[in-house]
This record gives C-alpha cells, sequence and structure tokens, in this order.
C-alpha cells in the first residue's frame, strides 16, 4: 500500500502535471471499489478546470474551480497513469480522466480496495475531520510528540501507524524511522523521554523526505503515473531484511508481528 512519500510524490507529480486542465469527461468501466464511485461524477466534472492538487494523509485531492472535491485513495494496489494520447485500455483501468488537450488520467487498481469519489468543499473537511497530524509539518515535533504519547499504554511503532494521532506513517516508515532513532518498536508510548521523542520526531521527517527525494519506495504495485518507479527501498535499514545483517553492528535484524503487522528491527541497535 503507498504510504505518506508515494502519495506525496504522485500529487507533486499531478500538480505539476494536469492542474489547470480542464476535465472534458470522465469514463467509469468499473463503479464497484471499495466504496461505490460517485454516481453523477461525469456530470459533476465535465468542463471543470483543476485548480489545485494536494495531499492529506494518504489521500490525493483534486479541487475545481467549482468547490467540488475529488477524493482519491490508492487502496492495495491501486495506480494512476498519465498518459499523452490514446492508450490502450487494461483490464483494471476503473476510471478514466480526460482532459480537453486529449490527455487522461487512469485510475487503474487490480484489488479494487482504492477510492474515487466527488465531494463539495464543506463535505471534503468533514471527511477529514478525524485526521490527526501532517508529520512534515513544523507544529510535528518532539513537545507535540511527547505530549500526544503521555497517556498512551501501547507499542510505539503501533501509534505512529495512527491515523488518528499522525497521517500517513504506515508499516515501512514507522520501522524505518525508528531503526533511524535508535529506538525498539517495543517500547510503550508513554514512557518515551522528551529527548527519544524529539528524535523520533526528527527522524520521521527525515526519513518521509529522503523517501520523497527517492522517488517512494516500490516493492510490488507502486509507480508515478509518469510509469517510474521508487528507488528508497535500496536505503531500507531494516524493513524486509529479516536475516541479514544490520548494516550498523552486523547484527541480525528481527521480524516480529504488532497487531498483524510485521515489525523490522534490530534488537542491538534499538532500545
Amino acid at each position: 500500500m503507498p504510504e505518506l512519500p508515494e502519495v506525496e510524490v504522485i500529487s507533486n507529480f499531478l500538480f505539476d502535471t494536469v492542474k489547470d486542465k480542464q476535465i472534458s469527461s470522465v469514463t467509469v468501466n468499473n463503479w464497484n471499489l471499495r466504496v461505490p464511485i460517485t454516481k453523477n461524477i461525469d456530470d459533476a466534472l465535465k468542463g471543470k478546470a483543476i485548480n489545485n492538487i494536494k495531499r492529506r494523509g494518504r489521500y490525493i485531492i483534486w479541487n475545481t474551480d467549482n468547490d467540488i472535491a475529488v477524493i482519491m485513495h490508492l487502496g492495495m494496489s491501486g495506480k494512476l497513469i498519465y498518459a499523452e494520447d490514446n492508450q490502450v485500455q487494461n483490464k483494471h483501468d476503473h476510471v478514466i480522466f480526460l482532459f480537453s488537450d486529449n490527455t487522461s488520467m487512469i485510475f487503474n487498481d487490480p484489488r479494487r480496495f482504492g477510492l474515487v469519489v466527488v465531494l463539495s468543499k464543506a463535505q471534503e473537511v468533514n471527511f477529514f475531520n478525524d485526521f490527526g497530524i501532517e508529520p512534515l509539518t513544523d507544529e510535528f515535533n518532539g513537545g507535540y510528540l511527547k505530549k500526544l504519547l503521555k497517556d498512551k499504554k501501547a507499542n510505539i511503532k503501533s501509534v505512529l501507524m495512527n491515523n488518528k494521532l499522525i497521517v500517513g506513517v504506515g508499516n515501512i516508515y514507522a520501522s524505518e524511522s525508528l531503526f533511524r532513532a535508535r529506538i525498539s518498536p517495543l517500547r510503550s508510548a508513554q514512557d518515551l523521554t522528551y529527548r527519544e521523542c524529539k528524535k523520533i520526531a526528527t527522524e520521521i521527517k527525515n526519513t518521509l523526505n529522503d523517501a520523497i527525494a527517492a522517488g517512494g519506495s516500490t516493492l510490488r504495485d507502486y509507480a508515478q503515473p509518469s510509469g517510474s518507479v521508487g528507488y528508497f527501498q535500496n536505503s531500507f535499514y531494516v524493513y524486509g531484511q529479516v536475516q541479514k545483517p544490520c548494516k550498523i553492528c552486523n547484527n541480525t535484524i528481527t521480524l516480529i508481528r504488532q497487531n498483524g503487522r510485521s515489525t523490522y528491527f534490530c534488537n542491538v541497535c534499538q532500545d
């Protein structure tokens, strides 16, 4: 599943490529994603210009010139494909946005866990009401994290992945950030010191920014709309490195399960 860096890379590509384009039509080949696609999507968007593209958590948002928001989530296997001319349609091309210059953006999702809905401006605000803080903002720092964790008995990795507290930090980047901060994923969140919280906040920012600069991580399905892949996976310290030597201390990387998710860490470097 794409995490914050991958969605940020895609959003930046879209901002540079399709912002200010006018939507000529929207063709839906399969309405049944995890939430049914908005039935009047073609009528709602036809003739409208995209005046902004942004990211919130792992969601991509297109805002049009009539205060309508197109909310997209790539789910487990979804991708957006940018085509500069007529492209042969694939089996899992569920939504096709055609622009007035005959380019198009295709929403492709083999497993159909993605999301494409059209909302009003008020509905957009309400949709994101329960979302936590964006980790790349100035407000997210050691002091903020310490206050956030003060009554959280759960392990720190699970807390970092709680979208209602902090958005966009999924399994890959929680594991990598904790390794960089030298904090064990087994630690109780409420027991972390201010200094440790500051280190975690700093390394979350560093890890996410490094991943964005590398185009994200391509493990299975993720690719940019241009077709380019990311290469941050080449810099992983612990994620997916079970039974391999730690790049810092040469200890063997450990794999455990936490809340049903795989957790990778070095039990020497992280305490």
